[in-house]
């Protein structure tokens, strides 16, 4: 009886697709108007109880949402293999990747990895939405599919994306 043994040391590829390395959504005038009364309004109110580092900390937070709303995403390789997840050009193996799930971020289907590192505690992929049902079959195998319970912070946070929108929603 022979045994047929694969070699450990060669690294297959399971699955690759190409993706954008953030998730994107160019935001609109309406978005912007909104956005910018709003730190307006906070910052007379910090300038009046003299708060100038919270304010500062709040302009940079905008300039931050400006670039990533303007500046469009590169396009790069995301891969599964036998020995890992590779986001570009970064590898993390499987020994350090505690659960999956899928989710969405703006407007994109994303992967979303837990990590046992200190940073990144969580990694984050684009994905196609054709593409969901292959990762899922490819990663059970390796990890636990959980979603984590949303927290008081996601739970304050979907409350007032829900009743102050930043922007128009009809126009989607």
């Amino acid at each position: 009886m022979v045994a047929n043994f694969d070699d450990l040391n060669e690294e297959r590829t399971l699955f690759e697709w190409n993706a954008p390395e953030r998730s994107f959504q160019k935001r609109d005038k309406d978005f912007w108007i909104t956005a910018v009364s709003m730190f307006i309004l906070f910052s007379v109110i910090l300038f009046f109880i003299k708060e100038f580092y919270l304010i500062i900390a709040l302009l940079s937070v905008m300039f931050l949402i400006y670039a990533y709303s303007t500046v469009p995403p590169e396009i790069i390789k995301n891969k599964l293999t036998n020995r890992g997840v590779y986001f570009g050009e970064f590898r993390y193996e499987w020994d350090y990747l505690v659960r999956f799930w899928f989710g969405k971020s703006l407007s994109s289907e994303t992967l979303l990895f837990e990590t046992r590192l200190k940073f990144p505690r969580q990694v984050s992929l684009v994905i196609n939405h054709e593409d969901k049902e292959k990762l899922q079959k490819i990663l059970v195998k390796r990890l636990p599919m959980l979603a984590s319970s949303p927290t008081f912070i996601d739970k304050v946070t979907k409350w007032f994306g829900e009743r102050l929108p930043l922007e128009n929603r009809e126009k989607k």
